[in-house]
Order: C-alpha cells, then structure tokens, then sequence
C-alpha cells in the first residue's frame, strides 16, 4: 500500500448511520514516530489533551452519535448579551473516530506510512443548558458577522456552516473569529514540538458534510 492510500479520506458511510457529519479533523502520524495503530491513537490525544485542555467527563470512549470517543473542553469565552437570560458560555466538543479508519492504517514495518486518525469537532453553547446549542445573536458562536447568511438557517445548516468551521477553527489555531482565547495553545503550538504541516481543505465530495476540514501531519519530532 503507498502513502497515498494512506491519506485517501474515506467516504462518509465508513462512519456508519448514526455519525452526523463528516470528520473535519484529521491527524496523521507517521509510522516513523509510532509502531502501531493504537499508540498513535494515544499519541493524538495526550497532544490534544495538552494544547486545548480537553477533558474525558463523557469518557473518550463512548458511542454517543457513533463515535468511539468523545471529549469536551468547557468554560470558554463567556458573554453578556443584552438579554441577559440569553447570556452563556462556550464548549469545544470533539467526537473521535478510529474504530472505522482501522483497515486504510500502513503496516507498521512501512516506514512512508501515515496512521489515520479522524475527528468531528465543533464550538457550540455550552451553559446554561437550556440555550444549548444555539443562540443566534450571539457574536461569538452564532449566525453573525461572516456568519450571518446563516442566520434562520436550518439546524443542519448551521451545524455544518458555522459550528464546525468555528471549532476547526479553534482547535486548529486557538482563535474564534480571529480573536486570540486566554490559556489555549491549540494545535499550533505542537509545531514547537514536531516537524508538523497542516491543510485547511475545503470538501471535495458531496458526502463530505461540513464547510472546511483541518489535516494535521506529524511527520516526526524536532
């Protein structure tokens, strides 16, 4: 199998029926920094647990949605709207993938390989509950700003359009809107770490349900 069969992304229905979207984070890790499927996967979340602080309160593994791991990094940006009912905080939520990605991984002689790991990940209302997962008007995580178009939009819409591209947007660079957020180092930061290159890609099938989707390549340590 050549590196190219590596890096094909799958089409959706790998992910089964319960999966809501397409992944739009995906890690790649070179056979040359790990031996097997299942060290990558461990290498991939430590390095996610240590530059966007997420935490494992669902449990990693758990098939909420069809995933086989989930994950949330809570309590970011706070903000007041003029309707103060309507006021809230934000989440990250992260959904991993690995179970379906097992049969496209290299053999772990092959030193040209990439394992495959896949997210779906997206920024949403977090607290109080009960405006969980939208609102709106909201300036940081709503149908605002380039965002707006989105505004009565329906909820698949605003899924795809506007909460997914926010989290790859944050995870990927630590910014919401191109705002810097407080104490989260995001994926960028493992650059100090790994000889790494990341592709912003847009989608280039019709399966592939969300606006932009992040490729993270770890090709070895510094």
């Amino acid at each position: 199998m050549n590196e190219q069969n590596y890096l094909t992304m799958p089409p959706a229905k790998q992910f089964g029926e319960f999966a809501p979207r397409y992944p739009n984070l995906w890690f790649y890790v070179s056979t040359s920094l790990v031996k097997s499927y299942g060290s990558a996967r461990k290498l991939v979340l430590e390095e996610l647990e240590a530059c966007t602080y997420m935490t494992n309160d669902f449990g990693y593994y758990h098939s909420n949605e069809g995933c086989d791991g989930y994950a949330r990094r809570r309590g970011l940006q706070p903000v007041r709207l003029e309707d103060d009912s309507r006021s809230h905080e934000h989440c990250l939520h992260l959904r991993f993938y690995y179970e379906p990605l097992k049969k496209f991984q290299p053999d772990s002689s092959d030193e040209n390989g990439y394992f495959q790991y896949a997210a779906s990940i997206h920024y949403e209302v977090d607290r109080p509950e009960h405006l969980h997962p939208y609102v709106d008007e909201c300036p940081i995580c709503g149908m605002t700003g380039e965002y707006a178009q989105y505004m009565g939009a329906s909820i698949k819409d605003k899924n795809e359009r506007v909460h997914d591209p926010l989290g790859v947007e944050i995870a990927v660079n630590g910014t919401i809107r191109g705002e810097k957020i407080i104490a989260f180092p995001a994926i960028v930061s493992l650059a100090d770490k790994y000889d790494m290159r990341i592709e912003m890609v847009k989608p280039e099938r019709e399966d592939m349900t969300t606006a932009v989707i992040a490729r993270v390549f770890l090709d070895g340590l510094k």
